[in-house]
């Protein structure tokens, strides 16, 4: 459920947030957005921590995986997926998110989410891939 609500919420995002304000005044697209990152991160980090908190103990009742080439990979890309989150929500979301904020500003948050997107995604398929 965790995962479903980190990512769904990414993907809502991206897939429908984005869309449906792209012709919208500017002011109100900010305000729209911070909003909606505010009420995002709060749920989105308290998913993460579930999902480090199972991934541990997943890791402490089956050990072998710290034996897998894919587990490596994902652990890494985790770490990644991470650092990007901290990255958008706490530096990058709340500097796009003021009134008359710098477009280069905005456009790299955009760009951090959406590569931490294409990350959570792969993070999902190796998991998957580890499954018996």
């Amino acid at each position: 459920m965790a995962a479903i609500t980190w990512i769904g919420g990414m993907l809502f995002v991206a897939l429908v947030l984005v869309p449906a304000t792209r012709r919208e005044d500017p002011a109100l697209r900010a305000r729209l957005f911070h909003a909606v990152g505010v009420r995002f991160r709060t749920i989105g980090w308290i998913a993460l921590g579930l999902l480090v908190a199972t991934g541990l103990g997943n890791l402490w009742l089956h050990p072998y995986f710290l034996r897998l080439p894919r587990f490596h990979w994902k652990l890494g890309l985790v770490a990644l997926a991470l650092i990007l989150a901290v990255v958008h929500d706490f530096v990058l979301g709340p500097r796009a998110g003021k009134p008359g904020a710098a477009p280069s500003v905005r456009v790299r948050a955009s760009w951090i989410a959406r590569i931490n997107v294409l990350v959570v995604l792969v993070i999902v398929l190796l998991g998957l891939g580890l499954l018996r």
